[in-house]
């Protein structure tokens, strides 16, 4: 069973609301990814929501997820984390890790994220482009464990770097592995691409 953890717990102080529900292509950003992760080979999500979790929830739009609400998101992303994989079903055999941010992910690039596992059975698998390491990342169950020791505002890049020579890389055409959100700046230019990107396609540009 593979499911999908989606860290959406910050306050995003610096962008003046919750950008969980700042709009992009007219949506939610989180709907956007939730809608990403239902199209791809997802058996489960769960979504990992803080404080503003009633308003999002609502303006969101949850259809099948599991949402659970991080009591202790002050202590950082790793809470975030650590409460989402122990929310996951006992049948999950690896997890996919999404940053709730990022909007211009491809359900097929999620799907060629776990291929990659089914094929090789690498204990993390890592999207790159262009060469960069990119998010999401899937864990598999055995290295859950090591993911539960990280404490403080952090991802687990601690326990891909500890995997070394057995992280698999998958190379996507996908920029959106490498594009979130976390500045105004940021939410203006994801905007601009998505809108264009929009105009293209209903002009016949594909």
């Amino acid at each position: 069973m593979i499911s999908s953890v989606v860290l959406a717990a910050g306050r995003s102080t610096r962008m003046g609301e919750p950008k969980q529900v700042m709009r992009i292509r007219g949506k939610p950003l989180l709907r956007i990814v939730l809608e990403t992760l239902r199209k791809a080979k997802v058996d489960e999500t769960v979504v990992v929501l803080g404080p503003d979790a009633g308003r999002i929830m609502e303006e969101v739009g949850i259809k099948g997820e599991r949402v659970v609400v991080n009591p202790r998101q002050s202590e950082g992303m790793s809470s975030s984390l650590r409460l989402g994989l122990r929310s996951l079903s006992p049948d999950t055999t690896a997890a996919v890790v999404v940053l709730g941010d990022m909007p211009l992910l491809s359900p097929s690039t999620v799907n060629r994220i776990i291929d990659g596992y089914l094929s090789k059975g690498a204990p993390v698998v890592v999207p790159t482009y262009r060469g960069v390491r990119g998010n999401p990342v899937l864990f598999a169950r055995s290295v859950f464990p090591e993911i539960m020791k990280i404490r403080g505002d952090v991802g687990a890049r601690s326990v891909v770097d500890s995997q070394g020579g057995a992280v698999l890389e998958v190379p996507v055409a996908d920029e959106g592995v490498i594009v979130d959100i976390d500045t105004q700046s940021d939410y203006e230019r994801v905007a601009a691409r998505s809108r264009r990107a929009r105009r293209r396609r209903s002009q016949g540009g594909g």
